[in-house]
């Protein structure tokens, strides 16, 4: 594994005050982040409401994160585009700056035409464009039902410059880890398939839940870890039940108002997403409660 990739990390939300991207807020967000155990960040993803953003907004956020966090922590970010070229054009913007890794989710726009040799075709040409390492973001919902399939894992997994991956889908994590290539990790994409994707080889995972609950995801991987496997599941489905509870039907909207619940500034989302209404985040905060981390 690499050990860059071993460890919990952050898919960073941007906050938004007055439909506006709050710089502040993002930096003091990353700033009180510095201070747990989180391995590093991922801005610029389904969490941070990238599709929401223009390339210039992104590019700012990107710049906020990368200038607060601290050195030792690992940066990854999100560049993809619905075509290769674009992708291509704004991660040279983000190699030129520096990071650790890009992350790409699919094209979907095309949903239909998505087939394995499209997607193929489109991540080996992102790999070849860029000297940054590249991982691969397998998220359907996110995606129009776009889902990498375990042979394009086997052939991208091979290619000296896609070092990973982040899954967010449901019940494929096993079949990606039994086909890869050994220098390729991947990455459990919710809280919902972190352990399981653990016990079965991966390396870490990027969570939600680590917006605002850093601590006990990061607790969740250091069990498992240390080989504590009863506490790890006892662990595991707690915090499964509580982001069921708490924030999963609220999606981004439920994620920004936990973390203004435990300290953090989540912001507005975007329109055309709602807020969470007063109602709902007493729900939210409700179930954190009886949860026992309020």
């Amino acid at each position: 594994m690499n050990d860059r990739l071993k460890g919990v990390f952050i898919p960073v939300v941007t906050p938004f005050t007055d439909q506006k991207v709050d710089l502040d807020k993002l930096a003091y967000n990353i700033q009180k982040s510095n201070l747990t155990s989180v391995k590093g960040y991922m801005p610029l993803g389904s969490n941070g409401e990238f599709a929401h953003m223009n390339d210039d907004e992104q590019i700012s956020v990107f710049k906020t994160v990368k200038e607060n966090m601290v050195k030792d922590k690992v940066l990854m970010v999100g560049i993809a585009r619905q075509s290769a070229y674009c992708t291509i054009e704004f991660g040279k913007r983000i190699e030129d700056m520096g990071a650790d890794f890009v992350s790409v989710l699919c094209p979907s726009y095309f949903a239909s035409f998505m087939d394995d040799s499209a997607l193929i075709r489109y991540y080996t040409a992102v790999a070849d464009g860029l000297s940054i390492p590249v991982l691969l973001y397998n998220c359907p919902k996110f995606a129009s039902g776009v889902t990498i399939s375990p042979e394009v894992v086997r052939t991208l997994s091979a290619h000296p410059n896609i070092l990973g991956m982040k899954d967010t889908s449901s019940g494929n994590i096993g079949k990606y880890l039994a086909v890869k290539d050994e220098n390729f990790d991947v990455l459990a994409g919710s809280i919902t398939n972190f352990l399981d994707g653990l016990k079965a080889g991966a390396s870490g995972g990027v969570l939600s839940m680590a917006n605002y609950l850093q601590e006990p995801c990061c607790s969740l991987y250091e069990l498992y870890v240390h080989g504590r496997l009863e506490e790890a599941d006892a662990l595991s489905d707690k915090l499964i039940r509580l982001s069921k509870n708490a924030t999963d039907k609220y999606s981004v909207a439920g994620v920004k108002a936990a973390c203004d619940i435990f300290g953090y500034k989540g912001g507005e989302v975007r329109n055309p997403l709602a807020d969470c209404t007063d109602e709902q985040r007493e729900m939210i905060k409700a179930a954190f409660i009886g949860a026992g981390y309020l």
